[in-house]
């Protein structure tokens, strides 16, 4: 068996682990996975592969192909948690590989294997490979793109035993089958989050190829006079310069672009256009592409700076190499070392996607992941020439990393037991989990202080799987139990079924609603949640003159609305705490001599 299989089978095996163990355990979260999984199970049982519905309306908020991969996964597994989430684990696996194959073309193999961990082993990456969500297949595409990109910047050489290195090429376009794959994944990504899958690594290749045109322009000037200010206008002039645009757009092959994204995106479009008499397509381009840019959407907002803790959070445990990893790159490329193109083209790729969010008003954590394998990449070409020459990166750095680490694991042993005390009673040993951060990190350190990096590299990556394997395949768990929603239904189901009324009994939530209520009663839940109370009240009367019987799911702080409103019609079935919150979730179940007349009674007493 080569180096290179071997690589490849441990980076399967580490992120098989992180990403598979307990998949369908755990039941689907608030909100994006409950919402998400609804859509994909309307889509499966009205057989339409086109339009997209939730809770019984139509959902202009994502394209399909994140619907399409639930669909197979409940085709293959059954509607269920597992269904849902199942090819997100794959794609995450595969993200994971082909960052192995950019890192075995851009740097060496070990990097590349470093590079491979380090993705599948990172939090929020982890998250979306377990998710029933979007992130992991637009994830995967984008990096299918880069992936492209770097196989048709690849030099040749014609050497004997030389190899051939990623490089920027001034007046070499694309190769024409090369070109066809990276727009054909560019096209998923349009079907995966709308043009920004698109436009975003579109900028950050164009990004790359202008800084090359540039600085071959700079060197072909003549000498200017020297100072701080005389270079950096010389500088913008260059990469501003339209031959540097044009160029650099002459290179991606902008006709085959056109022809391959439309060929893959457009068809859809059109479809779900025609079906919903243009309704869709108008949502989802004027409210949810446009105006999260310029409002933030569901409270969603932050400052500029908020994805620098969103990244070292997100990024973590390996994010306590970011700062000299990107202190190396810099290093590499001012001295143009042999990998100073692959490190430009990272650092593009990263920086497109971390300043277009951070300008975006609306901000969530995971909005920057596609760009996290080139963090990976950046991390391991870090780590490998500290392996390599240890004598070029300052051991305080790395001083300075491991004990970041350390804290990180303190921190979440001595937090963990504080929140779950409120929040999860008697899950306060959770925290525990947390040594397995420490002592890793701890081994790694003393490793690194006997000069065994290489040693140190491969203890802190084990400590690393098997920390995440841990927390979200075992503590993960153990924290679904606190989740309302199921036992929520089974109550009202039981309830239902003692009382001999149907199954598909009407259920209404009362000023709260959430995702999961839909997914696990499986059937339109009504929202009686117009703002006021007054509005509110009028749709629970609208709802219970048409419905009969009837279960109202709320919160304890409005049952005095409803007891006021409709007295001794109602009984408490469900009274649980709220699921990381401090109020409590309740389920009111109107009495049976009430059946048919408690709306109408109350309608008539307002007029």
């Amino acid at each position: 068996m080569t180096q290179n299989t071997r690589y490849q089978i441990w980076i399967a095996i580490a992120a098989a682990a992180i990403f598979f163990t307990n998949l369908g355990v755990a039941g689907l979260w608030d909100e994006d996975e409950t919402l998400y999984a609804s859509c994909a199970r309307e889509m499966l049982q009205r057989g339409d592969w086109v339009t997209p519905y939730f809770n019984g309306h139509l959902f202009p908020d994502k394209p399909p192909l994140m619907f399409w991969t639930m669909m197979a996964g409940f085709k293959i597994f059954g509607v269920n948690e597992l269904g849902a989430r199942f090819f997100s684990a794959v794609l995450g696996l595969g993200t994971a590989l082909l960052v192995y194959h950019m890192g075995k073309r851009l740097f060496d193999l070990r990097t590349a294997f470093l590079s491979g961990i380090i993705t599948a082993s990172s939090i929020i990456f982890t998250v979306s490979a377990r998710a029933a969500t979007v992130d992991a297949a637009l994830v995967f595409v984008t990096t299918t793109a880069v992936f492209a990109f770097i196989v048709g910047m690849i030099r040749k050489s014609s050497a004997e035993g030389s190899t051939d290195v990623f490089a920027f090429q001034a007046d070499r376009k694309l190769p024409l089958a090369v070109a066809a794959l990276m727009y054909f994944a560019l096209g998923l990504a349009v079907l995966s989050k709308g043009p920004v899958g698109f436009l975003l690594p579109m900028t950050a290749f164009g990004l790359f190829l202008m800084i090359g045109h540039c600085r071959v322009r700079l060197a072909a000037a003549p000498a200017s006079p020297a100072g701080f200010v005389a270079r950096y206008v010389r500088i913008a002039a260059a990469f501003f310069h339209p031959a540097t645009f044009f160029r650099s757009l002459f290179q991606l092959r902008p006709f085959v672009g056109v022809i391959f994204v439309l060929a893959v995106a457009l068809p859809w479009f059109v479809l779900v256009g025609l079906r919903t008499d243009g309704e869709w397509l108008r949502l989802f381009f004027g409210k949810f592409n446009l105006r999260p840019f310029v409002q933030p959407i569901l409270g969603h907002s932050g400052p500029f700076w908020y994805y620098v803790p969103a990244v070292l959070i997100g990024f973590f445990p390996w994010s306590i190499f970011l700062g000299p990893a990107f202190a190396d790159a810099g290093r590499r490329i001012r001295r143009k070392e042999a990998e100073g193109d692959a490190l430009i083209l990272l650092a593009s790729w990263f920086a497109v996607f971390f300043f277009f969010w951070s300008i975006c008003s609306t901000k969530l954590p995971h909005y920057p992941l596609p760009a996290y394998p080139a963090l990976a990449l950046l991390t391991a070409a870090f780590l490998e020439r500290w392996i390599a020459d240890p004598a070029r990166i300052s051991s305080r750095w790395m001083n300075a990393a491991w004990l970041s680490s350390v804290l990180g694991g303190v921190t979440i042993l001595v937090a963990l037991p504080i929140a779950a005390t409120i929040y999860l009673p008697g899950e306060q040993w959770l925290g525990a989990f947390a040594i397995i951060l420490i002592v890793g990190a701890g081994a790694a350190w003393r490793f690194a202080s006997q000069g065994k990096n290489l040693s140190a590299v491969h203890a802190y990556a084990v400590t690393s799987v098997v920390f995440l394997t841990a927390a979200f395949g075992i503590a993960a768990n153990r924290v679904d139990a606190f989740q309302n929603a199921r036992p929520i239904v089974a109550a009202i189901q039981a309830d239902a079924e003692k009382n001999g009324i149907p199954a598909d009994v009407p259920l209404c939530a009362y000023r709260f609603f959430r995702q999961s209520e839909v997914y696990y009663a499986n059937r339109q839940v009504t929202h009686c949640g117009a703002p006021g109370e007054a509005a509110a009240m009028s749709q629970l009367d609208d709802f219970l003159t048409q419905k009969g019987h009837a279960y109202i799911i709320t919160l304890d702080k409005y049952r005095a609305e409803i007891d006021a409103r409709y007295p001794n019609q109602f009984t408490l079935l469900v009274d649980q705490p709220r699921f990381l919150a401090k109020d409590r979730m309740i389920v009111l179940a109107l009495k049976t001599d009430a059946v048919g007349v408690v709306g109408r009674s109350a309608s008539a007493d307002q007029k």
